[in-house]
C-alpha cells in the first residue's frame, strides 16, 4: 500500500518543478474543501512565479476595487462618493466577491450592457427626482452574522445611478438614508444574470414590498429574468439516480454473468471456474491479517473457524479464490464519502451548497470530512480485534499504530510543498495530519486498554442454529441492571476507554469556553472581523486559533480561512486545528461504537436498532446544543472550529447513512456496493492521487465559467478516479 503511496509522492515531486505552466487552474470557481486541505487554487497563483504576470493582469482587468466611472457627472459638487467595500480583496478568483464591481454615472439604464459572469447580478438604483438632498447607500451581508451596516456610495443624487454587480450566492440587506433623517430598508435576494432596478421614492406611506421608514419608499423590481442555475443540478441528479438503478437492475438480471458467458462463446474462451475448495464465504472464513492504514483499514468479518485446516488446492488455470468476506456496506460508505469528497474539491459545479460555510453553519462540503473521520474509528475495531484474537503483542500494536501515523503526517506535510519548498511559511496542518493524530490517539488507547475478553458474545441460539436477536432472547439472570448490561454490553464492557474519551472532550469544553486570551473573552466561537460590529476584530476563531498563533505562528498556518470573504478576517485560521483535533477524535470513537456493534451482535436486527439509536442520539444532542438553530446557542454548529456540537450532529448523520448503505448492501444484498467499494478499499491511494494530478489532463481541463461546465467537470473528475 504505503508502496504506491511513495511512487505517487515521488511522481509529483519531479513533476511539478517542470511544470509549473500546468498549474493554473482555468475553471475554478468559488472555494471547495481543497482550500482547507491540501489542492489549494490560490497558492498556485500565488507561489508559481511563471503566473505572476497572468495573475497581475487578471486582477486588473476583474478583480478591480469597487470605482468611480469616467463618465461621472462634471460637476463635482454632485459627484457621488463611492467607499472602497471593506471586503472588495479578492479571496479566490473575479466571482467569488460581495461586491463585484460599483459606478455611479448619469447613464440611462437600458443602456447597460457589462457582461456578468457566473454568480453575478446587476442592481441599479435610480433616485426620483422629487427628492431632495444627497442619500448614503449602506449594505449588509445577511450571511454575515451580528455584522455592521457598511457605507458602500455618499451625495447620491438623482441626475445619477448607482449600479452594484453583485454575488448571487449571499442575500443583502440595503438600507438607504436621507440627510440621516429617513431611510428605507430593503432586502435583495438577486440570482445569476438577473438585472434589478431599485428606485427610491419619496413618500409618507410605507411601501408594502418593503421595510420603509417615513419619508422614502424602495421598491425592487426584475427588469431581465435571471437564470436558474439548478437545472443542470436537477439533471445531473436525476442522470445520476438513472444510472444506479439501471446498475441495481442489471445485477439483479445478472446482466454481467450474461455478457461474461455470451463472450466466452463468442471467442471460444473457457469459463472462469470456482475452485472446489475455495473459501465459504457465507459460512466461516478463515482469519486475514488487515491493517492496511488509518482511512482504509480492512474490515473482515471473522467467525469461529474450527480450527481445521483446509485441503490442498491443486494449481488450476482459470480459478478464483474468493478473499475473506468484508463488510462490503463499510467500503462502499468509504468510497461514496470519498467520491464526495472528489466532487467537492473539483468544484461542485459552483454551488454555495457544496462549498464551506463561512463560519458557523453547515453545508454538504462540511460533512464529507466528518464521514471519513468515523469510518476511520469503525474499522479500525475490526483490525485491532483480528491482531487481539491471534495473540499479536500490544508492543507490536503499538509499534504499527506510531508508525502508521507518522507515516501519515509525513505523506501530508509533503503534500503542503508540492507547489513550492519554502519551509519559512509552509503549512503544517492539514487533513492527513489531523487522521494521523487521531488515529494515533485512538488506536494508543484501543491497544493499552482493550481485551479481547471485552469483545465476548452472550447470544443464544435457536432450534436451527440461527443466530437470534439478542435484544429478543437474551437469558435475564437476574435484576434490571444485569439485563441492561447484557442488552448494553457494546457500551459496557469498555467503561476505561469511555472515562478518557470524555475526559478528553471535557478538557476541550473547559479551555474553549473558561480560558481568556488577549483582549478575547473566554467562550468566544467568533471569526473576529466583523463580527459583533468588529469587537473582536483580532480573535478570529478564539483560544482554537490563537494556540496555533502561538505554536506554529501565523506564516505556518492557513492563510485563506473561509470566514475572509463575509465576515472580513485578517488573521489565518487552520480548519486542522490542534485544539479541534479533540471533538474530532469524539467523532471517531463514536465510529469505534459502530466497530463494535458490528464486531459483537451477528443479527442485523441488533445491529440495525443499535445504529439508527445512535443515529437518532447524536444527532438530537447535536442540534440540540445549537438550540435547534444551528448557528446560534450555546455551542453552533463550525467545521472551522469543530466543535462538539459538530462531532455530535456528523456522528449522527454518519450513523443514519451507514444504516441505510447496510440495510442495501448487506441485509437485503439489493446492490453489491459496485462501483463505490473499490475506491472504498483504495482510498489512501486514490485520496492523494486526486490532488497531485488535480491540474494534469486528463483529470481536469480548462472549460466556460459556467455552472453547466463545471458540474460536468467535476462529475468527470469523479468518474476518472472510479
Amino acid at each position: 500500500m504505503y508502496k504506491n503511496i511513495y511512487f505517487i509522492v515521488i511522481i509529483q515531486l519531479f513533476l511539478f518543478p517542470t511544470s509549473s505552466s500546468s498549474v493554473r487552474f482555468g475553471h475554478e470557481v468559488g472555494s471547495s474543501s481543497m482550500d482547507s486541505t491540501h489542492y489549494d487554487r490560490r497558492v498556485a497563483h500565488q507561489q508559481c512565479s511563471s503566473n505572476s504576470e497572468t495573475k497581475q493582469f487578471h486582477r486588473a482587468s476583474f478583480w478591480a476595487a469597487i470605482r468611480s466611472s469616467s463618465a461621472l457627472t462634471t460637476n463635482s459638487s454632485n459627484q457621488t462618493t463611492l467607499i472602497p467595500f471593506r471586503r472588495h480583496l479578492i479571496i479566490n478568483n473575479g466571482e467569488d466577491r460581495l461586491v463585484t464591481r460599483a459606478s455611479s454615472n448619469k447613464t440611462n439604464v437600458s443602456n447597460t450592457t457589462s457582461s456578468l459572469g457566473i454568480d453575478q447580478a446587476t442592481v441599479d438604483f435610480i433616485v426620483d427626482n422629487q427628492i431632495s438632498g444627497n442619500l448614503t447607500v449602506y449594505v449588509q451581508v445577511i450571511e454575515c452574522l451580528d455584522c455592521p451596516y457598511e457605507v458602500i456610495a455618499q451625495d447620491l443624487s438623482s441626475t445619477q445611478v448607482l449600479n452594484l454587480t453583485l454575488n448571487t450566492k449571499y442575500t443583502y440587506r440595503i438600507r438607504i438614508e436621507l440627510s440621516n433623517i429617513s431611510s428605507c430598508l430593503e432586502t435583495l435576494t438577486v440570482y445569476e444574470h438577473g438585472r434589478y432596478v431599485l428606485n427610491v421614492q419619496n413618500s409618507n406611506v410605507p411601501s408594502n414590498n418593503s421595510n420603509s421608514e417615513s419619508g422614502l419608499k424602495c421598491l425592487l423590481t426584475a427588469s431581465r429574468a435571471a437564470n436558474n442555475i439548478y437545472t443542470p443540478l436537477i439533471f445531473g441528479v436525476v442522470a445520476l439516480l438513472g444510472l444506479f438503478i439501471f446498475c441495481l437492475l442489471a445485477q439483479r438480471m445478472k446482466l454481467r454473468e450474461y455478457l461474461n458467458n455470451l463472450t466466452n462463446r463468442c471467442f471460444n474462451n473457457s469459463p472462469t471456474q470456482e475452485c472446489a475448495h475455495s473459501y465459504d464465504l457465507q459460512t466461516c472464513p478463515p482469519a486475514t491479517t488487515i491493517c492496511q492504514s488509518g482511512l482504509d483499514s480492512g474490515n473482515t468479518i471473522e467467525c469461529n473457524a474450527n480450527g481445521s485446516k483446509l485441503p490442498t488446492m491443486h494449481k488450476l488455470s482459470h480459478v478464483i479464490v474468493p478473499r475473506s468476506k468484508r463488510l462490503l456496506s463499510l467500503d462502499a460508505y468509504r468510497g461514496f464519502a470519498l467520491i464526495a469528497m472528489i466532487f467537492v474539491n473539483y468544484g461542485g459545479g459552483g454551488y454555495a451548497q457544496f462549498e464551506h460555510s463561512s463560519w458557523h453553519g453547515v453545508t454538504f462540503a462540511d460533512i464529507v470530512l466528518p464521514l471519513f473521520v468515523w469510518i476511520l474509528g469503525a474499522s479500525l475495531i475490526f483490525s485491532l480485534k483480528n491482531a487481539l484474537d491471534k495473540g499479536v503483542s500490544r508492543r507490536a500494536l503499538l509499534f504499527k499504530v506510531v508508525m502508521r501515523s507518522l507515516k501519515l503526517f509525513i505523506i501530508g506535510f509533503i503534500l503542503n510543498t508540492r507547489f513550492k519548498v519554502d519551509l519559512n511559511d509552509v503549512r503544517i496542518l492539514g487533513v492527513l495530519q489531523r487522521f494521523s493524530i487521531i488515529y494515533g490517539v485512538i488506536g494508543i488507547i484501543e491497544v493499552l486498554c482493550t481485551r479481547s475478553r471485552q469483545y465476548s458474545l452472550t447470544a443464544s441460539f435457536n432450534n436451527s442454529g440461527k443466530h437470534a436477536s439478542t435484544i429478543t432472547t437474551t437469558t435475564v439472570k437476574s435484576g434490571r441492571a444485569k439485563r441492561v448490561t447484557a442488552v448494553f454490553r457494546d457500551i459496557s464492557n469498555f467503561p476505561l476507554q469511555w472515562l478518557l474519551i470524555i475526559g478528553l472532550t471535557t478538557i476541550w469544553v473547559l479551555v474553549v469556553y473558561l480560558v481568556p486570551f488577549d483582549d478575547c473573552p473566554a467562550g468566544y466561537l467568533g471569526p473576529g472581523g466583523l463580527h459583533e460590529n468588529g469587537k473582536y476584530e483580532n480573535c478570529t476563531g478564539g483560544i482554537t486559533g490563537y494556540i496555533d498563533r502561538i505554536v506554529f505562528t501565523n506564516e505556518h498556518l492557513y492563510q485563506y480561512p473561509t470566514c475572509q470573504l463575509v465576515y472580513g478576517c485578517k488573521l489565518p485560521f487552520d480548519s486542522e486545528n490542534l485544539l479541534g483535533t479533540i471533538p474530532a477524535i469524539f467523532l471517531a470513537y463514536l465510529g469505534v461504537q459502530a466497530g463494535r456493534i458490528l464486531v459483537m451482535y451477528q443479527s442485523d436486527l441488533d445491529r440495525l436498532i443499535r445504529l439508527v439509536a445512535w443515529g437518532i442520539f447524536t444527532t438530537a444532542i447535536g442540534v440540540g446544543l445549537t438550540s435547534g438553530t444551528f448557528i446560534g446557542g450555546p455551542m453552533p454548529l463550525n467545521k472551522n472550529l469543530w466543535t462538539l456540537s459538530f462531532s455530535f450532529f456528523t456522528a449522527g448523520l454518519a450513523f443514519l447513512g451507514f444504516s441505510i448503505m447496510y440495510i442495501l448492501v448487506d441485509k437485503l444484498k439489493y446492490w453489491n456496493a459496485t462501483p463505490f467499494q473499490y475506491p472504498g478499499t483504495n482510498s489512501i491511494l486514490i485520496y492523494i492521487a486526486h490532488i497531485v494530478f488535480a491540474t494534469y489532463f486528463p483529470v481536469q481541463w480548462v472549460v466556460a465559467n459556467t455552472h453547466v461546465a463545471h458540474l460536468a467537470m467535476a462529475l468527470w473528475g469523479c468518474i476518472f478516479w472510479i
